[in-house]
């Protein structure tokens, strides 16, 4: 059988472990910013296209924003929907 205070102190070990993995993201999230702004104002210097406005430099950090969040949020439920089962 198992102790309550044991399924607390897993809980918490867990819960602990979840919040660690992202706690180092705000460090990658501003050199993968930079990388993609320095990228997207290249991108915007090329004759590729025939557009005159900076669109790669406000579209890269913008994709890579919003896909971040959104693989956030799916590992974050993930866990929680996990956790709330046991």
């Amino acid at each position: 059988m198992t102790n309550p205070t044991q399924l607390k102190n897993n809980s918490k070990s867990d819960n602990q472990f979840q919040w660690s993995k992202f706690a180092g993201l705000a460090s990658q999230w501003a050199v993968a910013l930079i990388l993609l702004l320095f990228a997207g104002k290249y991108l915007d210097r090329q004759h590729f296209f025939k557009i005159k406005t900076p669109i790669f430099i406000w579209l890269l950090p913008f994709l890579f924003i919003i896909i971040s969040l959104i693989d956030i949020i799916k590992k974050t439920n993930n866990k929680s929907n996990k956790s709330a089962d046991n």
